[in-house]
């Protein structure tokens, strides 16, 4: 999957706007700086997985939705979908933990 910045950045501009918050505070809140942002949301700066991260935090979203990837029958979340709650839940959590190792050696 290639990174389309063009395409992404308005996707994340309007996830921030449609949570009500200005660019500042999403600045604030995630240590990113307000140039960094606003270049990501131009399209003109690739996210990097510790922004994208930080990011669904903030906006409380998936990178699916910030990445403005479609859910096809295939994708791993539909794929995870179609399992049990319990599993669903270990395989979130296992991630995560995944994740949070990555955020600390990056």
């Amino acid at each position: 999957m290639k990174y389309e910045g063009y395409k992404i950045g308005p996707v994340i501009r309007d996830i921030r706007k449609d949570k009500g918050l200005l660019i500042e505070e999403v600045a604030a809140k995630t240590g990113i700086s307000v140039s960094t942002l606003g270049q990501v949301e131009q399209g003109g700066r690739n996210l990097s997985m510790k922004n994208l991260y930080m990011l669904m935090e903030v906006y409380e979203t998936d990178a699916n939705s910030l990445l403005a990837i479609e859910c096809t029958p295939d994708s791993l979340d539909s794929r995870l979908k179609r399992l049990p709650a319990d599993k669903q839940d270990y395989l979130k959590k296992t991630f995560d933990f995944m994740i949070e190792q990555a955020l600390k050696s990056a």
